[in-house]
């Protein structure tokens, strides 16, 4: 792996939950579902986001552990390999790696939707806003996001937080204003639900229904681990990787909490319309909600759920070349995937 900015002591508390953050993508989950939850669940959404929630938290609270035992970039490979054995921790690796390339050619399509939908509202034409249709114009616009993505994470870490920060500042910060306005809008859509502290009972929700919403807030939540691929480039890795970990979850469940919370209440959760059940528009609740609830600043959701996607993407290149160095080093793959550019080196590789 050739990372230009690797090096040890680099990355605080801060950083790291950021990168963590940014790999979770608040503001395109979100969006993607939300409607989902709603379809399933009604109005306990906010019962099923805390039921995704905990068994992240618990994961979360178990690598913080391992990752005080044994910092490795390789995480769960790693340690799934030293509990196990080599043919467990092959396959596991096998398996992360595997999976993050489905989510990276899936965040690049997400971006250039939103890509062409923003300038499309910026531009009012219909015409830009369904470039993304177009199956050639998707294509080549995916390449330039993923050549961007991997140049910057190519960067190294330090460039890449910077990078980071920015973005999810601002997806959090348009979250909250959308959040506010929607709540304080709720009786003007006609449509809204009164807030009720029965959205967080479990009580009446049958268990086909919870075990749907679960699996989409589950997913909601995946991501969280991208600190402890970045342990050994961390200023304490035994310590700030794991809390980063924990405080990304927690800043997701707050944030999930808060603008599903609002959305309920604005939009309500019909079939029809802004409503969240609304099958037609499930697969991007904030495309409907952003006129209504931000007016003319509604365009800033759907550079919220760009900068969302995008981030995401970079990030998520992280886990993929820590864990391949790491099975590298490890002899789970050819040697050569262990050298790291000479101009900077971490402290220490797993040897």
């Amino acid at each position: 792996m050739a990372d230009k900015g690797l090096k040890g002591d680099s990355v605080g508390l801060i950083g790291s939950t950021v990168l963590s953050i940014s790999s979770v993508a608040p503001a395109y989950a979100l969006t993607a579902t939300i409607g989902i939850l709603a379809a399933s669940a009604g109005a306990k959404v906010p019962v099923v986001i805390i039921a995704g929630f905990l068994p992240m938290f618990f994961a979360a609270y178990a690598y913080r552990e391992m990752n005080k035992v044994s910092p490795d970039c390789g995480t769960s490979f790693t340690w799934t390999t030293k509990a196990f054995g080599p043919v467990i921790g092959w396959l596991g690796g096998w398996t992360a790696i595997l999976a993050t390339i489905f989510v990276l050619s899936n965040l690049a399509a997400v971006a250039v939707q939103f890509f062409y939908q923003f300038f499309g509202e910026v531009f009012g034409s219909q015409t830009i806003a369904d470039l993304w249709l177009n199956t050639p114009i998707n294509v080549l616009t995916c390449l330039a996001f993923l050549g961007i993505a991997s140049y910057v994470a190519y960067r190294g870490v330090d460039a890449t937080e910077k990078v980071q920060i920015v973005l999810v500042s601002f997806q959090l910060i348009i979250l909250l204003i959308f959040s506010v306005l929607a709540i304080a809008k709720h009786g003007e859509s006609g449509v809204g639900l009164d807030f009720s502290w029965d959205w967080f009972s479990p009580s009446g929700l049958t268990l086909s229904a919870f075990i749907a919403g679960l699996s989409g807030s589950i997913f909601a939540f995946w991501g969280w681990d991208v600190s402890l691929t970045v342990n050994e480039e961390s200023k304490d890795r035994e310590k700030i990787p794991g809390r980063a970990a924990l405080l990304c979850v927690v800043s997701i469940l707050l944030t999930y909490l808060i603008v599903s919370i609002a959305t309920q209440m604005y939009a309500g959760l019909g079939e029809t319309g802004i409503g969240l059940a609304n099958p037609d528009t499930a697969d991007n609740v904030f495309g409907v909600l952003a006129e209504p609830v931000m007016g003319n600043f509604g365009i800033l959701l759907f550079l919220a759920v760009l900068a969302s996607s995008a981030a995401s993407l970079i990030t998520t290149f992280f886990p993929t070349t820590r864990t391949m160095l790491a099975m590298s080093s490890y002899k789970a793959l050819p040697a050569g995937l262990q050298k790291i550019h000479p101009v900077q080196r971490p402290r220490r590789w797993p040897s």
